[in-house]
């Protein structure tokens, strides 16, 4: 052996060198791999991190996220039961989480969609709202989207609902029209009249004028605050009025005034639990623009009917349009 390592060999490029500096460095650096190896198939976790990429780790079988030993070769994630996380991805999963939940704890599934529809569309809630909007919580946890999340609830009234305007009077003013007055709500933004029981119009003041109408003809009124959510609080007691014999000669109008003609739209009909807000998302539109597309387009009974639900209270079946 020693006779072997003896002598020079010419090495190309540096010239002769001794057999025993060539044959020990080999010697080195194969058992610098072996003692690698042996503690790769070992799995002892005293790899250096510091000198292996997580790349090198991974192909060498070590779990580059803290997750056990893998000698067939780790994909770089923790190993797990076999079971799949419960993951909730958006907001529509994390209603119908919730939904199921309150369902099964004794609510009404209609009522849980309308409360966390107007909690998702950051709208102020009554007190059974922001109640059902909390207890959501509790059970599934903040939704993914949008987050923090906070309940707004109502206080004008104490009862999350805006009151009843006062001192509600109907006067008919000419022979077919009738003048509705009242007094105002502290919180409201506006307010909503009804003409037999049916929404016909909204003011911003304290009065309304109703033209059009038939002459000696008794009509019932009852006015509602409006709050700045768009929210409708509780509706005044009805008053009547009459309107006055027609002057001779007087004729009344042929017809309404016709409707501007109608933009290009889509038409939705609502599944369960939508809301306009919902519904505008879908197609990229802020809920204001698709609700005044159809305040402004729908005919007078459809336009009557989604005021009285108001925005987000959108019943299954109801077709709602969308503008292009």
């Amino acid at each position: 052996m020693t006779t072997v390592l003896q002598g020079d060999v010419d090495v190309p490029g540096i010239g002769k060198t001794k057999k025993i500096w060539i044959f020990g460095g080999l010697g080195v650096a194969g058992a610098y791999v072996g003692w690698r190896w042996y503690q790769a198939s070992r799995g002892s976790g005293e790899m250096d991190d510091g000198l292996y990429s997580t790349t090198d780790q991974s192909e060498m079988g070590r779990s580059t996220t803290g997750g056990p030993y893998n000698p067939a070769g780790n994909t770089g994630s923790t190993e797990t039961d076999g079971t799949t996380p419960d993951t909730i991805d958006d907001n529509a999963e994390w209603t119908q989480r919730a939904v199921e939940r309150l369902t099964n704890a004794g609510y009404d599934p209609a009522v849980i969609y309308a409360a966390l529809g107007e909690f998702l569309a950051r709208q102020a809630l009554d007190k059974s709202e922001a109640s059902i909007a909390r207890t959501a919580m509790a059970s599934a946890g903040e939704p993914p989207i949008g987050r923090p999340w906070t309940v707004i609830e109502e206080s004008s009234t104490g009862t999350g609902t805006l009151p009843a305007p006062g001192g509600v009077r109907a006067v008919a003013s000419a022979w077919d029209s009738i003048t509705v007055s009242w007094s105002a709500v502290s919180g409201a933004s506006s307010y909503q009249v009804f003409r037999n029981g049916t929404s016909v119009g909204t003011s911003a003041g304290t009065s309304f004028k109703l033209s059009g109408l038939t002459q000696k003809t008794t009509y019932r009124f009852a006015v509602a605050a409006v709050g700045s959510t768009g929210k409708v609080g509780t509706k005044s007691g009805e008053v009547s009025a009459t309107t006055m014999a027609a002057p001779t000669g007087a004729k009344p109008p042929t017809s309404a005034p016709s409707k501007p003609k109608v933009p290009p739209y889509t038409e939705v009909v609502a599944r369960s639990g939508d809301s306009i807000s919902k519904i505008a998302a879908r197609y990229g539109k802020s809920w204001q623009t698709v609700w005044n597309f159809n305040l402004q387009y729908r005919s007078a009974a459809t336009v009557a009917i989604l005021k009285a639900r108001g925005p987000n209270k959108i019943f299954s079946g109801t077709r709602i349009w969308v503008p292009r």
